[in-house]
């Protein structure tokens, strides 16, 4: 195995390592952090939008961002701006 991949594998499980010696209470939000951030991001990703689409189910939300045009003039933003809420909250 050359050095890079030995190194990869090494970093790989280094914010494992990191969350097994933080304490539970103490440390909630860096380990929430670490997860969100590093560990799933994908995942997390996938869960906000999820979310934001489950909020557009709702009748009477759909009504309202139609009416004021967000759906149609501003849908990046839609998505955007729960992002940067989520984001915030992380940090």
């Amino acid at each position: 195995m050359n050095t890079d991949k030995f190194q990869m594998l090494l970093n790989r499980y280094k914010n494992l390592h990191l969350i097994q010696q933080l304490y539970l209470v103490q440390d909630h939000c860096r380990i929430y952090y670490l997860m969100n951030g590093y560990e799933f991001p994908w995942d997390m990703t996938r869960s906000l939008e999820v979310a934001l689409m489950r909020t557009y189910c709702v009748p009477s939300i759909s009504k309202l961002l139609n009416q004021t045009g967000e759906f149609t003039h501003r849908p990046q933003k839609r998505y955007d701006d729960p992002s940067i809420i989520v984001g915030e909250m992380i940090q």
